[in-house]
């Protein structure tokens, strides 16, 4: 039985509009499996139809346009008089994706389309404005910790849900029962920041199977994303800079210090970052500007999508693996990615003295300070740099995420969560 995905329910809201709705995101997060779940949730009288275009001659078919699509849909049977649900895997392989799309959008409004893409660069790079508008765009992430807990133990999730969450916190103040499901959910916590997301590595609980599993994503990451979609023939130099970033996860990103430790232009590392981006391997994200002068930091900060892919760029070995900070806080990351959009409304904050809060979300308007730590603390304590924010700022809200302390004090006029790392 398939599992279920946070984004299913909007995927199936969506079937009943008008746009097309196209599903993006990094190989082996499964968007097929989404698509399929969302086929599966149809009422009856409808009629779904599947098209994988690594069938090369399924992808000849679409590449003839939209009525070569239509007659092959009726040879295989379709009625277009009942709601027919077209899905289309793989779009990016077309030579023209938004001419067939905008067509069939246009032309054929009984046909509703569901397509996925694994790269975003391609995808950029072929859909046309003539889509604006009429496309509703969706990007799947690798499983948070909610739903990797779903896939390996319903009964963990349950004790996690029961516990309290981020926005129950911020809402509400932490749950008593916080303290209680810690040491419950602490080994699913500790194998999720090992191994990361993928359903795939997250279904199998032997570890030599998992790493295999890695390997395999980082592998073909490389070739079809790097090397078959960007051209890129310098694959070690590609690779060497993928993993110096691997052990820099919460840092500042100078691209002068990164082209001379993997010795490559400047121009080059440049290009490099925005393939990484483009094809969901990592985030930049940028840091939050108010219009106070200290601020001054422009350099990003740089955090994988997804933790195991970074534990196996790094090119440590797994075995024992112990995290630390960084790690955590790349974690941290990845979680809040899958709530709030990078580079629309979640940022960082620096200020030229060393001042710096690790996240800062963008709610309404108005900024939720984000502070990590690795550890738990037997007492709640606030950090210079988060007072240093507050008294800036005077925010309603901020949260210090932590090892295991569940509670809340007030600093001046803002109230400060102490929430732990398994709720958010």
């Amino acid at each position: 039985m398939l599992n279920k995905r946070s984004l299913l329910a909007t995927i199936i809201r969506f079937l009943d509009g008008p746009e097309v709705v196209v599903i993006t995101g990094m190989r082996q997060v499964g968007k097929t499996s989404l698509i399929r779940l969302a086929l599966d949730s149809l009422p009856e009288d409808a009629q779904p139809f599947y098209l994988d275009l690594e069938d090369l001659n399924l992808l000849e078919i679409c590449n003839r346009g939209a009525d070569a699509l239509v007659g092959y849909l009726k040879l295989l049977g379709a009625d277009f008089t009942r709601k027919t649900v077209v899905a289309i895997d793989e779009i990016q392989y077309l030579e023209n994706p938004s001419s067939l799309l905008k067509l069939l959008h246009d032309h054929h409004p009984q046909i509703k389309l569901l397509v996925s893409g694994s790269s975003s660069l391609e995808i950029r790079s072929k859909f046309s404005d003539s889509l604006a508008g009429r496309k509703a765009l969706f990007e799947l992430d690798t499983l948070s910790f909610k739903e990797f807990l779903l896939f390996r133990d319903p009964a963990a999730l349950q004790i996690k849900e029961n516990a309290g969450t981020l926005a129950d916190s911020i809402k509400d103040g932490v749950n008593d029962y916080a303290v209680l499901a810690d040491p419950l959910l602490a080994p699913h916590l500790a194998e999720y920041l090992t191994w990361g997301g993928f359903p795939g590595v997250s279904l199998h609980a032997e570890a030599e199977r998992k790493q295999s599993l890695l390997r395999d994503i980082h592998t073909s990451y490389v070739r079809k994303n790097i090397k078959d979609i960007a051209r890129i023939e310098d694959v070690m130099g590609y690779n060497r800079l993928l993993q110096l970033l691997a052990g820099q996860c919460g840092n500042l990103i100078n691209i002068n210090e990164l082209s001379a430790t993997v010795g490559l232009s400047i121009n080059t590392v440049k290009k490099y970052l925005f393939l990484m981006e483009q094809t969901y391997a990592l985030t930049l994200l940028r840091p939050w500007h108010s219009k106070q002068r200290k601020e001054l930091t422009k350099m990003p900060k740089v955090y994988f999508n997804d933790i195991g892919l970074r534990n196996i760029a790094r090119g440590a070995s797994t075995s024992g693996f112990q995290p630390d900070g960084a790690q955590i806080e790349n974690f941290v990351f990845s979680e809040l990615k899958k709530q709030y959009r990078p580079n629309e409304e979640l940022f960082f904050w620096r200020t030229a003295g060393g001042a710096e809060v690790d996240f800062i979300i963008m709610r309404e308007g108005k900024p939720l300070p984000v502070e990590v730590k690795e550890s738990g603390f037997k007492r709640p304590a606030v950090s210079r740099s988060l007072r240093s924010f507050i008294n800036a700022f005077s925010p309603e809200t901020a949260v210090v995420v932590n090892g295991s302390l569940s509670c809340s004090i007030k600093v001046e006029q803002t109230m400060v969560h102490f929430v732990p790392l398994f709720a958010l």
